[in-house]
């Protein structure tokens, strides 16, 4: 349901889509970025997920990246309930757990029943990018007539509509408050002490095999996008003191995030990945060893 802002010159899309009021254009610049960088979180899992089912197995993650990563969500997601914060972050806090939860799965299932042989199949199928191209076009053309829709509306018929509702304000001096603050502030140090044990694995290892380029350049995305709307919001050293957990947060994951991403180019460079082998060509080797 689309609502309405009191300041004059608001954006009537961002309001109608996202209940949102936005004046300045370094607002609504930040309010793209932003969006960019929730964009690249949904879909950050899902190509490590996908990686995992056609493997049929897990090994390429680090388990302590996992945990942390886990936990990290579980932090945020509660913090936001427990700070009432727009449905948008309630439903995305939910969503990353969720899928949090199907790699987490996936991956001590195919760590613990250890399939002897794998698939090579990994890449993408004509019938699979169109399925995502339709998707993506769904999406895409959803956002853009329901943008063409609510300029309109406000544009014509603004009394129609209520004024938008502003993020809850939880008073200070309650136990709910710095309950919810503190969770929010965990999931930093989770954020970014996963990434580190993951580099220390590929290393050890001098493989990326079975390690999803997707998910490091999703993430690396989101990162980046989120530190860009922050420095486009405000340049004021006030403003900035007050974000620097949350700069911490999007830096040092975002620079462990392109390390990977060169590791994974060194060691397949390197000839770091093993060959993934179906299981009739290694009968097929075995029948020539044996008539040998």
């Amino acid at each position: 349901m689309p609502c309405r802002c009191e300041q004059p010159g608001y954006s009537h899309i961002i309001a109608g889509i996202f209940d949102q009021c936005m004046t300045e254009t370094k607002e609504i610049v930040s309010f793209v970025f932003g969006w960019l960088s929730i964009l690249s979180w949904v879909v950050a899992l899902y190509p490590q997920i996908r990686l995992n089912f056609l493997l049929r197995k897990a090994e390429a993650l680090s388990p302590f990246f996992l945990l942390c990563w886990f936990l990290g969500d579980i932090f945020n997601a509660t913090s936001c309930l427990v700070l009432d914060q727009l449905f948008v972050q309630k439903f995305l806090g939910i969503f990353w757990l969720s899928t949090d939860t199907i790699l987490n799965i996936s991956h001590f299932y195919f760590v613990c029943t250890k399939k002897k042989y794998t698939s090579a199949a990994t890449h993408f199928r004509v019938l699979e990018i169109f399925v995502y191209v339709v998707i993506a076009g769904l999406v895409i053309n959803n956002v853009v007539w329901a943008g063409f829709y609510y300029d309109s509306e406000l544009s014509f018929n603004e009394a129609a509509y209520d004024i938008c509702k502003k993020e809850a304000v939880i008073p200070k001096n309650t136990a709910r408050y710095w309950i919810g603050t503190i969770l929010a502030y965990a999931t930093i140090p989770m954020f970014c002490f996963s990434r580190p044990t993951q580099i220390y694995k590929n290393w050890k290892r001098k493989s990326t095999e079975g390690l999803s380029t997707g998910l490091f350049i999703a993430t690396s995305s989101g990162n980046i996008n989120q530190l860009i709307s922050m420095f486009v919001n405000s340049q004021k050293q006030k403003y900035l003191i007050e974000k620097i957990p949350y700069i911490i947060a999007a830096a040092i994951p975002a620079i462990c995030d392109i390390i990977v991403l060169v590791q994974i180019k060194i060691y397949k460079k390197a000839g770091g990945y093993e060959p993934i082998r179906e299981e009739n060509d290694l009968h097929t080797d075995n029948n020539q060893l044996e008539s040998q």
